[in-house]
């Protein structure tokens, strides 16, 4: 793992690093056909513009073996809250789920944070927000803080902590900018996997992750990150945190950036890492050699179990093995 303090010029990307797990598991993904999917505009454009609103993964009913489950509507969208019934702690985890802005919340997605309520003991708000090219940011901010509103109801703001993987990364980061504008107080802390921090894909660093990344490419996330911007400049700071300016980044609460050198965003994050940490922000990011996007979806991996224990730490929760 690379130090947290490592600035963005001295991570190079790497096919060969990683775990001997994390390098079969990277090898079994190239085989799916996201990638090429994803490189090709015209295919995003004909499956996601007029397609039927997705239906988000159902909760595994193993999950539910060891959880308490509320579902709620706010501002008229499905909202589910889950409890670990053994060993709860103050914790409360706000989780924006990845998909680039046009994918529902997945199985994978489960995964993750059955793990982070196993950790850490914490309750998880799982906010559905409304994908593009249906809905656009503003709506999603305008919900997301409705959710945090909610959420204070029972939980100190320094007990919360605003998690997401990929495009729910980037909306982790930047909820607290929202926050701040309705006048709420900002969250505790702030954790991302691999958080696509600037849709435009106009870093000069990105080619070459993304000639090792065997799951994303550029031009299918471009497209999705203007349906997102709906005609707002897609470097505004809400779509695109990375494009943020000091005065917003030096607000950034203690963050935690959980990063793979197989993985297109890690151009980005390396950049919204030195330009936050330039401002003032606690920023650390935490990279993995040969990590592919979100790997901490995978937790049996040997690198997602080290991350797992970290975040525990990072909330206050002692390991558990």
């Amino acid at each position: 793992m690379t130090n947290g303090s490592a600035p963005s010029e001295s991570i190079e990307p790497s096919a060969q690093d990683g775990s001997r797990a994390m390098r079969l598991a990277s090898r079994l993904i190239s085989f799916l056909p996201t990638k090429k999917q994803l490189a090709d505009t015209d295919w995003v454009k004909r499956t996601y513009g007029g397609r039927s609103y997705p239906a988000a993964a159902a909760i595994p009913w193993t999950f539910k073996q060891k959880h308490t489950i509320q579902e709620t509507t706010i501002d008229g969208v499905r909202t589910i809250t889950v409890r670990p019934v053994l060993g709860a702690t103050r914790s409360h985890i706000i989780y924006t789920h990845g998909g680039i802005y046009i994918n529902e919340l997945g199985r994978p997605h489960w995964w993750i944070i059955a793990e982070l309520t196993r950790r850490t003991g914490a309750a998880v708000t799982v906010p559905l927000y409304r994908l593009a090219p249906e809905s656009t940011y503003r709506e999603a901010f305008g919900y997301l803080v409705s959710v945090y509103r909610e959420v204070l109801r029972t939980a100190a703001p320094g007990d919360v902590t605003l998690m997401g993987d990929s495009a729910g990364g980037g909306l982790a980061i930047a909820q607290p900018w929202a926050f701040r504008e309705a006048g709420l107080p900002a969250p505790g802390r702030i954790v991302a996997f691999s958080p696509w921090l600037d849709v435009t894909g106009t870093n000069p660093q990105i080619p070459k992750y993304d000639a090792v990344d065997p799951m994303l490419s550029v031009a299918g996330g471009v497209q999705a990150g203007l349906w997102w911007a709906a005609g707002d400049d897609p470097r505004t700071p809400l779509i695109s945190p990375a494009c943020a300016p000091a005065t917003l980044l030096e607000t950034v609460p203690t963050t935690r950036i959980y990063q793979g050198t197989r993985d297109i965003c890690m151009a980005d994050a390396a950049v919204f890492r030195d330009r936050a940490v330039a401002a003032g922000a606690n920023v650390t990011m935490r990279v993995y050699p040969g990590g592919f996007h979100v790997f901490p979806a995978f937790p049996r991996l040997p690198e997602s179990k080290e991350v797992y224990a970290d975040i525990a730490e990072f909330l206050g929760r002692p390991a558990l093995p």
